[in-house]
C-alpha cells in the first residue's frame, strides 16, 4: 500500500453509528442515474481537489450506470450535499469515498449515508467494511476510529 495511506476494516455488526436526528429536509437514497452521478462528480472535485488527476478519479469518471447500486447520495431540496461511493469485492464492502459539503459537516449526514450503506451490505450478506485513508487526514481518521474501524 502507498506510504501515504492506511487501510482500515470493521465487522459490520461492530460499526458504531451514533443515533442522530437528521435534518427534516435531508433525503438519503441510492444514486440512480447519470445526471445525479455527474452532480456527485462535481461535488467530489470540490471536496477532493487533490484527486482530480488520480487513478481513483479516473475510475469514478468511467463508472457505468449499472454500477451505481450501492452508492448513496444525500440531498437537500434536490441539491446533492453528500455521497458515499462504494463497492463489494469478495464479500467485503469497500468505501471508496465519503464526502459531505463542508458547510453541512457534523450534522449526521455522513452517519446517515453509512447507515444506508450498512443496510445495503446486510441485505447482501456482507460482513466486513474496508476503507483506505490518507495518513494526514486527521479528521477522517478520528471519525473512523470513533466508528470502530481498526487498522489492518
Amino acid at each position: 500500500m502507498d506510504e501515504f495511506f492506511e487501510r482500515y476494516q470493521i465487522l459490520i455488526d461492530r460499526l458504531n453509528l451514533p443515533d442522530r436526528v437528521l435534518p427534516k429536509v435531508l433525503t438519503i437514497c441510492q444514486l440512480s442515474d447519470r445526471n445525479e452521478y455527474e452532480r456527485v462528480l462535481s461535488l467530489f472535485l470540490k471536496l477532493f481537489p487533490d484527486e482530480i488527476d488520480s487513478e481513483k478519479a479516473s475510475e469514478l469518471r468511467q463508472l457505468q450506470i449499472p454500477q451505481f447500486e450501492g452508492n448513496f447520495i444525500a440531498k437537500i431540496n434536490q441539491e446533492i450535499v453528500g455521497f458515499l461511493i462504494s463497492g463489494i469485492i469478495n464479500q467485503v464492502g469497500y468505501i471508496s469515498y465519503l464526502g459531505v459539503k463542508a458547510s453541512l459537516r457534523s450534522q449526521g449526514i455522513a452517519t446517515g449515508l453509512l447507515r444506508e450503506f450498512k443496510a445495503y451490505l446486510n441485505k447482501n450478506n456482507v460482513k466486513k467494511i474496508r476503507c483506505t485513508i490518507r495518513k494526514d487526514n486527521k479528521k477522517t481518521l478520528g471519525y473512523i476510529h470513533f466508528l470502530g474501524f481498526k487498522q489492518l
